[in-house]
């Protein structure tokens, strides 16, 4: 799915891939082949859906064109607002991708439509598929149990915030919340 966010002049490409590949190789290549573009990948069962990516996206965005961003680079930013945390350790154990992920979530952030073309492409050939939007917001109970962990969301906090009777709505305004809570931390 592509977004704008036009405050920034920039392109927010969110997508996922079913299967596994490096994700230090694909983030080198990205970076090596479009030095302007920002590329991260995370756990697609350990983050909140389309919603949550979008609005770490921004508030990472945001926070690196301040003058109170957190960390050295843009991808490193975004990985913190998506985990919720301002340690990069804690980020790449929360939602980072590691062998047992069998799903990946992908941010992009370019300044154009040519450039996300080409780097989907690219992401194509690293996972050896088509990406698949639907799988961001697509909720099973092992996802919901795992981004409940994930954001340390208790059975009590959960109860109080769900009001529509839908969990997956409930953990993603929770999760969101826990992203943009770093915006005001800092």
């Amino acid at each position: 799915m592509l977004f704008e966010l036009t405050e920034f002049n920039c392109k927010v490409w969110i997508s996922a891939f079913d299967g596994r590949a490096d994700a230090a190789s694909i983030i080198g290549t990205v970076n090596d082949r479009f030095p302007e573009a920002t590329i991260q990948l995370f756990d697609i069962d350990r983050v909140a859906g389309t919603r949550h990516l979008l609005l770490a996206a921004y508030n990472a965005e945001k926070s690196f064109n301040s003058k109170r961003r957190i960390s050295r680079s843009l991808g490193m930013e975004l990985l913190l607002f998506v985990s919720g945390t301002t340690q990069i350790t804690e980020a790449l154990e929360r939602v980072g991708i590691n062998m047992e992920t069998k799903r990946s979530a992908i941010i992009v952030l370019a300044t154009s439509d040519d450039m996300i073309a080409s780097i989907s492409s690219m992401l194509g050939e690293a996972f050896r598929r088509k990406e698949d939007d639907r799988l961001l917001d697509r909720w099973s109970d092992e996802r919901i149990a795992s981004v409940q962990r994930t954001f340390k969301i208790g059975v009590g906090e959960l109860r109080a915030t769900n009001r529509t009777g839908e969990v997956e709505e409930a953990i993603q305004k929770l999760a969101i919340e826990r992203s943009a809570m770093l915006a005001i931390a800092k």
